[in-house]
């Protein structure tokens, strides 16, 4: 009885790891059935055939691997061995390629539907303008179909973005800047045209004149001649610039439409109601926090159960907001703010309530000025108290613009 030697079957593993060299030359596999199929092995390794992965699956049978290479010696052997040789795999790239050229239909189709995707994809199928007006979009459209950037065109033969941006640039006039980006098979041109800025209407000759009672507070003249000086006193109506220009006792002055700002002075005495019950409390600097977990409408107690026994309390809330990826998460934080409150004497709320009515008729008056007015100055004129509530007079120095266009009637 035959038997493989322990040192041909590690030959065969060292074989059988490099078998990624086998599947580029091809190898097959074959059966050899016989009295003595080690026999035919043995033979193999002494001719210095490559043999691995073999196998006994039954009595006087063994299975194994052998390079395509190699095939033409096997019959040779097999009869010297007294054995019959089965081939029952092929493996292997010449496997491989002979079963694609069985299948050249199919291979040629897959081919000519990758070329066919290459090519289509190398090609130009868009032109994308925007920000043009009609005018510098049909110029620009004749330019870049002057450089052969036209829906069909290989992208190879066009040259790159920044040489077309560079030449569209140069060529059309109207636009400030081009910028060229490719995008896949689509061309897109982003354009920023010129502004020019519209000539200004000719003003009509005309004074300024006074649009409330004021004393001159600031002046600055651009055009025109002034009729007033600072610290005047001026009254609704008075003129303050001449659009009429010229030295004194000529006949014909020059009409123009005078330009500048001047600022007034105005007085405004203004009664202003605060309810007393508003400063009646203060806190005091002792406060106790408590935190809470919010759950779309409902809040859960998170921290904070012992709340101190404050005589009088006023509370602050605060709640967080958690978003996540630009999305706002119905789960978020708060906490609440008990603050330990005192009462105040009499005096010292109608002082806070004075306070409050000046800085409420400040927000009451100046919406009633321009966008620029300014409040300088106030002065409490009086005060009293009356039905849980405090009327205070107060009296407010306003700066604001008080000049206004009046036309030049012929014959002024």
């Amino acid at each position: 009885m035959y038997v493989l030697s322990k040192k041909r079957l590690q030959v065969g593993d060292h074989y059988m790891k490099n078998q990624w060299i086998h599947k580029v030359t091809g190898y097959v596999r074959i059966k050899i059935t016989g009295p003595y199929p080690e026999l035919f092995i043995n033979r193999c390794i002494d001719q210095k055939m490559y043999v691995w992965d073999i196998h006994h699956p039954g009595k006087e049978v063994l299975v194994c691997s052998i390079l395509l290479d190699e095939v033409s010696h096997l019959r040779k052997l097999a009869r010297a061995s007294d054995c019959k040789i089965t081939f029952i795999d092929k493996k292997g790239m010449p496997f491989f390629i002979n079963k694609l050229w069985r299948r050249n239909g199919l291979v040629l189709g897959a081919v000519g539907f990758l070329l066919s995707l290459f090519i289509l994809s190398n090609m130009v199928w868009g032109i994308e303008i925007e920000g043009a007006s009609p005018v510098v979009e049909h110029e620009l459209k004749q330019a870049v179909t002057e450089m052969g950037i036209t829906k069909g065109a290989f992208q190879f033969r066009i040259p790159p973005p920044e040489e077309i941006q560079a030449q569209v640039t140069d060529q059309i006039q109207e636009a400030t800047w081009i910028g060229v980006t490719r995008k896949g098979t689509t061309y897109h041109f982003q354009v920023v045209e010129k502004e020019i800025a519209e000539r200004a209407p000719l003003e009509a000759p005309g004074h300024l004149v006074s649009a409330r009672n004021a004393v001159i507070y600031d002046m600055f003249i651009e055009k025109g001649e002034p009729q007033v000086e600072l610290n005047q006193v001026v009254q609704k109506g008075d003129l303050l610039v001449s659009g009429l220009i010229g030295l004194d006792g000529e006949e014909e002055k020059q009409r123009v439409s005078a330009k500048g700002s001047i600022l007034g002075e105005i007085w405004f005495k203004g009664e202003i109601e605060i309810p007393l019950s508003r400063t009646l409390y203060a806190t005091t600097g002792n406060k106790y926090r408590t935190y809470f977990l919010h759950i779309g409408k409902f809040s859960v107690p998170i921290w904070g159960w012992n709340i101190p026994e404050y005589a009088n309390t006023k509370e602050e809330n605060y709640k967080s907001s958690w978003s996540l990826f630009h999305f706002s998460l119905p789960v978020n934080y708060g906490y609440r703010d008990i603050l330990e409150a005192t009462k105040v004497d009499v005096e010292k709320a109608i002082e806070e309530a004075i306070s409050l009515g000046i800085e409420k008729g400040k927000e009451e008056l100046l919406p009633k000025f321009g966008d620029n007015a300014e409040v300088i100055g106030e002065n409490v004129l009086h005060h009293e108290v009356e039905d849980g509530k405090v009327i205070v007079i107060i009296h407010y120095q306003i700066v604001d613009e008080i000049a206004v266009k009046q036309p030049i009637i012929q014959g002024d």
